[in-house]
């Protein structure tokens, strides 16, 4: 863990997508609809889901530093090719997919977000601290309050911060400066900001002077000067500290 000499910490933003819900198992649940409608007897596994995802993330990436578009603003010819990485990632063609794809992630997908472990006694014991929560995403605010609230989580939050509200994506510095902003503090040190994307999450968060806290459920990274959690109530032990 590294050595992080602190402010005294008055609240703390979570991403939605991949940090509070479980991605790994939203994408499998709705690529294995997929196969199942393109007849395909590929069996699926979290690992060929995580490996396709991987790849899939290479290229965001790899667009983002080329172009410096966010995911939000990738064209449909991009996203269609994605679709392909994970197609070509299982073992599939990529032709005659594309409409199945769409319709499954349209119609599907949220319905399949369900809560990462220890998400809601992690919240929980934030609250009894008299932290303030917030919430930070690029996603739809109808649909992310609806499932926070199905979910049971909805009224943990103090601040919800939807970065398209503000006319920015997550990987645009005013969303944090507008999340420093409503956690009413000049001191973004007094902050803390978890997510599991590099970019928009960590990189955006120490850009701004919060302290970022990588959730890294595989096990992939290891820094010297951001804190690394594997499972979401492993903060807890981070906050006791302080």
């Amino acid at each position: 863990m590294p050595n992080l000499i602190m402010d005294k910490i008055i609240g703390i933003y979570f991403d939605f997508f991949g940090t509070l819900i479980d991605s790994v198992r939203a994408y499998y649940k709705v690529w294995s609809r997929i196969l199942n409608r393109l007849g395909s007897d590929v069996v699926l596994s979290n690992t060929l889901i995580n490996k396709g995802l991987q790849k899939q993330m290479e290229e965001i990436n790899r667009l983002q530093y080329a172009y410096g578009r966010s995911y939000m603003n990738l064209t449909n010819d991009e996203r269609n090719n994605l679709n392909g990485i994970m197609l070509d990632t299982i073992g599939l063609k990529r032709e005659g997919s594309s409409k199945i794809i769409s319709e499954e992630f349209q119609e599907n997908f949220f319905n399949y977000f369900s809560l990462n472990s220890g998400c809601k006694e992690t919240l929980e014991q934030i609250k009894r601290k008299n932290l303030k929560i917030g919430l930070l995403t690029n996603g739809d605010r109808m649909k992310v309050h609806s499932k926070l609230k199905e979910l049971g989580i909805f009224d943990f939050f103090d601040i919800f911060i939807h970065s398209q509200d503000y006319g920015y994506n997550k990987d645009d510095i005013e969303v944090y400066q507008t999340a420093v902003e409503l956690m009413q503090t000049t001191n973004p040190k007094k902050i803390i900001h978890v997510g599991d994307d590099l970019k928009m999450d960590i990189e955006m968060a120490k850009r701004i002077g919060m302290i970022p806290v990588l959730l890294d459920q595989n096990h992939k990274y290891s820094f010297d000067n951001i804190m690394v959690i594997h499972e979401l109530p492993e903060i807890l032990e981070f906050l006791a500290k302080y």
